[in-house]
C-alpha cells in the first residue's frame, strides 16, 4: 500500500509545484522583465518487483526554469542601446537645427541685413545716415554672433548636466547589478537550472535599463556572476565590484578603478550617454567652431579692408571689429592637459591667415622623455606637423593659418595641450566704431593720366591690396599719414615698354628701389603694373662687366665678320624653392654659358618655378667725331647700317656731324627706331644731352636683352671716332677707323632683373657674381610688394605718362566701400572655396541634413527595438490563456493523484478490516 501512496503523493507534489509556478506566472504577467517559468519534472527511481521486473515510484520536480533566449536578450540590449543613443542625439540636434534655420534667430538674416547696409552706404558714401545704419547693423551682427554662441554654450552646459545625471544613474544600476550578482551567487543551488529565477530576471532587467544609458557587453562568469564592460573594454562591474563614474566641470567623464582614475570620454558609445557625448563632441562642437570661424573671417576681412581705406577725415581707417589677435584672445585658445608641475607653461595662438582656418581643434604633444613634438588635427586625426623643439623660447610653430608660440615655461616630455582657435570666437566678436565718419569708404590711391598723352592708353582707378607686409608691419608705402610713399609715375619708353619711377620730385623722377624698369606692355590687354604677391622679391642685375670686355678697348675685325663676345663668364646660381602649401623644398642649379646674352640667360632663369627674368641691354654713343665723309664710312648696330648712301656718297638726308651734331644724333636715333629688324629686337633710341654733363649722346635700349653690337667702319682712324659705354658708368670704349676695308667694334652685354615669388631664394656662386652680385648682401633681394595695384590698357605712345598718388579728396570716393560690399560673395574661407554666406549656409545644411538623418535613424532603431522586444515577449512573456489552460491541466492531475491516495486509503482500510 505504501508504494501506491508514495507514488500518488509524488504526483500530488509535482502537480502542486506546477500549479504554484503557473500561479506565479499569472501574478507577474505585467512585471517588467519577468520571464515565464516552468517546472522541469523527472521520473523517480523505479523499484524491482521480484521476477516481475521494475515498477515506477512516481515523479519529482527537478527544477523550475526561466523560459529565455540569451541571444534575444543580448540583441534587445543592443537594440535598446542604439535607439536611446540616436533618440538622445536627435532630440538635442533638433535644438540646433531650429536655432540656425530660423531667420529670426540664425545668422543668415543678420548677415543679409549687414551687407545690405554696406551696399546702401557704398551707394552714397557721403551720407551720414547710411554710414550710421552700417555701424548699427555691424553692432547687431556682433550681438547676433554673441547670442548664438551663448545659446550653444547653454545647450552644452545642459548636455554636461545631463551627462552627469546619466552617469549617476549608471552608477546606481551598476551597483544594483553587483548586489544581484552577490545575491544570486548566495542563493544558487547545485545543479543546472536551480538558479534564483526572479533575481536573474531582475538582473536582466537592470542590465536592460543600463543598456538604455550606455552601450554594454555582458560576460557570464562561472559562479553565477556576470561582468559588465563598456566602450573599448572598460570594466563597469566585475562580480560584486563596481567601478564608478564621475563628471568634471568641463564635461570630461572619468572612470574610477580603485585608486586610479581614467578619462573615458572618447571611449564610450551607445545609450543616452553615448548619444550625449557624440552630440556634444560632434555636431555641437562643429557648430561652435564653424560659427567662430565665420566670426573670425568676418572680423579680419572687414578690419583689413577698413584699414586699407580713408575715412571722412582723410585718415587711414581703424578696425571695425575687435582685433582677432588681441592679447586677451591669443592666450585663451589653448587648454592645458593633465601636465606635470609646475604649472608655468605659456602658449599663445595667433591667426595668420583666416582663409586657411579649419573647423578643427588640434592636439599639441611633447612625446615622453624627448623634445619631439607632434601636432594632430582632431577632426580627421591627422598628424600635420612634427619635429623637435629647440628648447629656446619663444619658439613658434606654424600650420593651417595658425602660429603657436611657446612663450616660455617648463615644457617637458609628456605635456599635452589642446589648441582651439575658433571654438569661442563668436563669443568675443565686438564692434569698435561708433562714429559714422570713421568708416573708411575711400581708397588712398588715386590715379591720373597726363593731359598731353598722345596714345589711347587708360589707367584703372587703382586699389589697395594690403597695408601690411608679411611681417605684419605697415608697408613703407602707407607708413606716413596723408601721403603715398613714394608717389609714382608710369612712363612709356616705347609703345610696348615702360618704367615705373619715383615721382617725389616731379621735375626729376628717378628709379624706385628696387627698380621696376623695361617692363613689357601688351597693347589691347589689361596690364597689371605691380605684383600681388606679398612675398615677392626682386634681384637687380649687377652687371659689373656689362659686356665691355675688361676695358680692352675696341677690337678690329674683318668687314662683315661676326660680333665679338660680350665677355660674360660662366656663372652658377642656386635657387631654393619652397612650396608654400606643403613646405617641401627643392633646389635647382642654373649654370650660364660663357658669353651668353642677357636674353639667353633670362630664358634659362625663367624656367625655374617661381622665377621671372627680365632682360634688357643699354648702350650709349658719345663724343661722335666724323670729319671724313668718304666711303666706306658706316655706323652699324647689330648688323644694320645707319648711314644712307646715294651713288657712293652719303645721302643728302644725312646731317653734317661737324656743323649739326645734334641733328646728326637725331638722325641716327630715327634710323634705329625706324629699322624693322632692330624693332624686332626691341631696339629704341633717343638723342639728347646727358642730364649730368650736358654732353650730346645717343642712348639705345634693346628691351629683348640681346647683345648690342656697335661698329664703326672708316678709312681715316684719326678723323672718324666715337665712344661707346653701357649707360651705367662703365668707361667709354673708343672706336676708331682702322684703315681701308677694316672696322672696329664693341659688344655690350645686357642686364637681367629677377623677380622671385614667395618661397624662392637665390644664392650666387661665387658670391661676387658678375650678373647679380653678392647674394649674401643685405640688400641683395628686396621686397617688390608695394601694397596696391593698378592696370593700364589701350595703346599708349612712347612718352605717355600716368601717375599714382595719395587720394587727397576722399569724401565722395566709394571704392573701398564697394570692396567691403564684395566681401559678401568673395571666397575668403576654406582656401578660397567659400564665402561668408556660403559657409553659414553649409553649416545650416549640414545641421539640417544631420537632423533629418538622425530622426530617420532613430525611428528605424525604435522599430527594431520594438520588434526585438516582441520577439523576447513571444518567448519569455506570460500568456494568460496558456497559463489558464495549464492550471486546468495541473488541477486535473492534482485531483487524479488525490483519487489515487483515496483509493490507497480505502484499500488499506479494507485490509485492516479483513484482519
Amino acid at each position: 500500500m505504501s508504494g501506491i501512496l508514495n507514488t500518488a503523493i509524488s504526483g500530488l507534489r509535482v502537480s502542486q509545484a506546477a500549479m504554484r509556478t503557473a500561479g506565479h506566472n499569472i501574478s507577474n504577467a505585467n512585471t517588467d522583465g519577468y520571464s515565464r517559468q516552468r517546472t522541469e519534472d523527472i521520473t523517480r527511481p523505479e523499484q524491482r518487483l521480484g521476477n516481475a521486473g521494475y515498477v515506477g515510484t512516481g515523479a519529482t520536480t527537478q527544477s523550475i526554469t526561466r523560459i529565455v533566449d540569451q541571444f534575444v536578450i543580448s540583441q534587445l540590449r543592443t537594440d535598446t542601446t542604439n535607439f536611446h543613443s540616436l533618440d538622445k542625439y536627435n532630440s538635442n540636434l533638433e535644438k540646433i537645427d531650429k536655432l540656425f534655420a530660423d531667420e529670426s534667430t540664425g545668422l543668415a538674416g543678420g548677415l543679409k541685413a549687414f551687407f545690405a547696409s554696406v551696399q546702401n552706404a557704398a551707394d552714397d558714401p557721403s551720407s551720414s545716415p547710411a554710414r550710421q545704419l552700417m555701424i548699427t547693423e555691424a553692432d547687431s551682427l556682433s550681438t547676433r554672433f554673441n547670442t548664438l554662441y551663448d545659446r550653444l554654450a547653454d545647450i552644452e552646459r545642459n548636455v554636461i548636466r545631463e551627462i552627469d545625471a546619466v552617469t549617476q544613474q549608471i552608477n546606481d544600476l551598476a551597483q544594483n547589478v553587483a548586489d544581484l550578482n552577490q545575491s544570486i551567487a548566495d542563493k544558487a543551488l547545485p545543479g543546472a537550472g536551480n538558479d534564483p529565477n526572479d533575481l536573474m530576471d531582475q538582473r536582466d532587467e537592470t542590465l536592460r535599463k543600463l543598456s538604455e544609458l550606455v552601450g554594454i557587453s555582458v560576460v557570464p562568469q562561472g559562479n553565477g556572476h556576470v561582468s559588465v564592460f563598456m566602450g573599448e573594454g572598460q570594466a563597469l562591474v566585475v562580480g560584486s565590484t563596481v567601478n564608478r563614474f564621475q563628471v568634471t566641470n568641463a564635461g570630461e567623464i572619468k572612470l574610477s578603478q580603485g585608486t586610479r582614475t581614467h578619462d573615458v570620454t572618447g571611449l564610450l558609445n551607445g545609450g543616452q550617454l553615448g548619444g550625449l557625448v557624440d552630440f556634444r563632441d560632434g555636431i555641437l562642437h562643429t557648430a561652435k567652431n564653424e560659427l567662430g570661424r565665420i566670426a573670425l573671417v568676418l572680423s579680419d576681412t572687414f578690419n583689413e579692408q577698413q584699414q586699407q581705406g580713408l575715412d571722412l577725415d582723410g585718415d587711414y581707417g581703424q578696425r571695425l571689429f575687435k582685433d582677432i589677435n588681441s592679447d586677451d584672445l591669443i592666450s585663451n585658445r589653448v587648454v592645458a592637459g593633465n601636465n606635470a608641475g609646475p604649472d608655468d607653461r605659456r602658449l599663445s595662438v595667433t591667426i595668420d591667415d583666416v582663409g586657411q582656418l579649419t573647423t578643427s581643434d588640434y592636439r599639441f604633444q611633447i612625446l615622453e622623455n624627448t623634445n619631439n613634438y607632434v601636432i594632430t588635427r582632431l577632426n580627421d586625426d591627422k598628424v600635420i606637423q612634427q619635429g623637435m623643439l629647440t628648447g629656446s623660447y619663444p619658439e613658434t610653430l606654424s600650420f593651417d593659418g595658425l602660429s603657436v608660440t611657446l612663450e616660455g615655461g617648463s615644457f617637458q616630455g609628456g605635456d599635452s595641450f589642446t589648441i582651439q582657435p575658433t571654438t569661442d570666437a563668436a563669443r568675443y566678436i565686438e564692434t569698435l566704431l561708433s562714429r559714422p565718419e570713421d568708416l573708411a569708404f575711400a581708397s588712398p590711391v588715386r590715379t591720373g593720366t597726363d593731359s598731353g598723352n598722345e596714345g589711347s592708353g587708360s589707367i584703372s582707378q587703382g586699389q589697395v591690396l594690403s597695408k601690411l607686409g608679411l611681417d605684419g608691419e605697415v608697408l613703407p608705402t602707407f607708413a606716413t599719414e596723408g601721403q603715398l610713399s613714394p608717389p609714382v609715375i608710369v612712363r612709356f619708353t616705347s609703345e610696348t615698354t615702360y618704367d615705373i619711377l619715383d615721382n617725389s620730385d616731379p621735375a626729376n623722377p628717378k628709379h624706385l628701389e628696387p627698380p621696376i624698369r623695361e617692363q613689357r606692355f601688351v597693347p589691347g590687354q589689361d596690364n597689371a603694373l605691380f605684383t600681388t604677391d606679398p612675398g615677392e622679391t626682386r634681384v637687380i642685375g649687377e652687371g659689373s662687366r656689362l659686356g665691355l670686355p675688361d676695358g680692352r678697348g675696341a677690337q678690329v675685325v674683318a668687314v662683315g665678320g661676326p660680333a665679338q663676345n660680350n665677355g660674360y663668364p660662366v656663372e652658377q646660381m642656386r635657387f631654393r624653392v619652397t612650396d608654400p602649401s606643403t613646405g617641401a623644398t627643392t633646389t635647382q642649379n642654373v649654370v650660364t654659358n660663357p658669353n651668353a646674352s642677357a636674353a639667353n640667360i633670362a630664358d634659362q632663369l625663367s624656367r625655374v618655378p617661381g622665377v621671372s627674368a627680365n632682360a634688357y641691354t643699354q648702350a650709349t654713343l658719345t663724343d661722335i667725331s666724323i670729319e671724313d665723309f668718304s666711303s666706306p664710312l658706316q655706323i652699324t648696330i647689330n648688323g644694320e647700317d645707319l648711314l644712307e648712301y646715294q651713288g657712293g656718297n652719303l645721302a643728302p638726308t644725312v646731317p653734317n656731324p661737324q656743323t649739326d651734331p645734334d641733328e646728326f644724333q637725331e638722325y641716327l636715333a630715327e634710323q634705329i627706331n625706324a629699322n624693322p629688324n632692330l624693332q624686332a629686337l626691341g631696339f629704341r633710341a633717343e638723342a639728347g644731352a646727358n642730364p649730368v654733363t650736358g654732353e650730346l649722346e645717343l642712348r639705345m635700349v634693346a628691351s629683348s636683352g640681346v647683345d648690342v653690337d656697335v661698329r664703326l667702319q672708316a678709312d681715316n682712324a684719326t678723323q672718324n671716332q666715337l665712344s661707346v659705354n653701357d649707360s651705367t658708368g662703365n668707361p667709354n670704349v673708343r672706336l676708331t677707323g682702322q684703315g681701308a676695308g677694316n672696322q672696329s667694334t664693341v659688344t655690350v652685354g645686357g642686364r637681367v632683373d629677377l623677380t622671385l615669388a614667395e618661397g624662392v631664394s637665390l644664392q650666387t656662386a661665387p658670391t661676387d657674381s658678375q650678373l647679380f652680385g653678392d647674394s649674401e648682401a643685405a640688400d641683395f633681394a628686396q621686397s617688390s610688394f608695394l601694397g596696391y595695384q593698378a592696370s593700364i590698357k589701350g595703346q599708349p605712345k612712347a612718352g605717355d605718362t600716368f601717375t599714382l598718388d595719395f587720394n587727397s579728396d576722399s569724401s565722395n570716393d566709394n571704392r573701398n566701400a564697394l570692396a567691403m560690399a564684395a566681401l559678401e560673395t568673395t571666397k575668403v574661407m576654406g582656401d578660397g572655396k567659400l564665402g561668408l554666406s556660403d559657409a553659414y549656409g553649409r553649416l545650416v545644411e549640414q545641421v539640417g541634413t544631420e537632423s533629418a538623418s538622425a530622426r530617420s535613424n532613430s525611428q528605424a532603431a525604435e522599430s527594431l527595438m520594438e520588434q526585438t522586444q516582441s520577439m523576447r515577449d513571444s518567448i519569455s512573456g506570460v500568456n494568460l490563456d496558456e497559463e489558464a489552460a495549464n492550471l486546468i491541466k495541473f488541477e486535473q492531475a492534482y485531483n487524479a493523484n488525490s483519487r489515487v491516495i483515496s483509493i490507497a486509503r480505502d484499500l488499506f482500510d479494507t485490509l485492516l478490516n479483513s484482519i
